[in-house]
């Protein structure tokens, strides 16, 4: 999730919290801390691979954030002295809990259980950036710290709705993805799974990915007069072996195989071989807005592999997310 929600689900929670902290000192801005500090682990970037096998980590999971909590309790004890650690600790580890649940929630997901698993868990209860579910929770911030007689009361409500939204999205997406598995049968598309994702500007909008065979279909759900297109976007599935086969002369492969959800692949014959060019649904979209914002743009998380005619990886490039750096990459050694 993006950085103002989480800072706000940090404010959100030292205003609901303050009353049951009457000797607490700056506690807003520790609340805001601790409901920031799981993404500390991008002041530690390394590159493009490491960005996507600890990214979302081991500090979003439950035991690196009860480590960071109490860290963070025993530096806060250095300045309210009269804070019982064990009391502050609770509400520090609960505020981390809080950051990796608005991470869950969407379909980027993050490692809950490292270090001890690199299962990556996701949740489809929200797009990375949501305005109408950030601008709600600021509405509250705001009402909570203009209401002075009411401020906990509004602000609990507004701990509740970082918990609501998703959770309804979650439902909604349920809903629809019966309705569009239902129209695929009408129209006698065969189909293997369908899933239906929170997309940008949601809830209006939805992402429909569809496994068919050796394809995806991609296609947008518009809850504001849903106008189906002719035919959704057909792409041909990636297959996880064969990126794993690359990965034992580029490792960046394997870690692709591990991280994506969708993954797919555009192939072109090259004078020199083949160039391969991979992609993730999750970070693409028949959206208009996103249709709109990406044209002439290359689609984040995009790995391109450069084959000969015996199909040895000669030349790699990278194009990071938001988490990532953008164009990096190496030919192999």
């Amino acid at each position: 999730m993006d950085p103002v929600t989480h800072l706000s689900s940090g404010l959100m929670g030292g205003l609901a919290a303050r009353r049951w902290f009457p000797e607490a000192k700056f506690l807003l801005p520790a609340c805001v801390l601790a409901a920031w500090i799981p993404d500390a682990d991008i002041l530690f970037s390394d590159g493009p691979e490491f960005n996507l096998l600890y990214h979302r980590g081991v500090s979003t999971s439950f035991f690196g954030t009860l480590v960071l909590a109490l860290a963070l309790a025993g530096l806060y004890k250095l300045v309210s002295r009269r804070t019982p650690f064990v009391k502050i600790a609770a509400l520090f580890y609960a505020l981390t809990l809080t950051h990796v649940w608005l991470d869950l929630i969407t379909t980027y997901g993050t490692q809950l259980l490292a270090p001890f698993s690199n299962h990556r868990f996701a949740l489809d209860g929200a797009f990375i950036i949501d305005p109408v579910f950030t601008l709600t929770a600021l509405a509250l911030l705001a009402t909570a710290g203009l209401g002075k007689k009411h401020r906990q009361t509004i602000a609990l409500v507004g701990m509740a709705w970082f918990f609501a939204y998703p959770l309804a999205n979650m439902a909604a997406g349920a809903i629809l993805q019966n309705v569009y598995a239902h129209r695929l049968d009408a129209r006698g598309v065969a189909h293997d799974h369908v899933r239906v994702t929170p997309d940008a500007l949601s809830p209006r909008f939805w992402k429909v990915v569809v496994t068919a065979g050796p394809d995806y279909l991609l296609d947008t759900m518009d809850l504001f007069g849903d106008r189906e297109p002719t035919a959704p976007l057909r792409v041909r599935r990636a297959d996880k072996t064969f990126l794993r086969a690359l990965g034992k002369q580029q490792s960046m492969f394997a870690t692709y195989a591990w991280f994506t959800l969708w993954p797919y692949v555009e192939e072109t014959d090259t004078p020199e071989g083949r160039t391969l060019v991979f992609r993730d649904l999750r970070f693409a979209s028949t959206n208009p807005v996103m249709t709109w914002y990406y044209d002439g743009k290359r689609l984040p998380f995009t790995l391109v592999a450069h084959l000969d005619h015996t199909g040895r990886l000669t030349a790699w490039s990278y194009e990071g997310g938001i988490s990532a750096l953008a164009d990096a990459g190496e030919p192999p050694q």
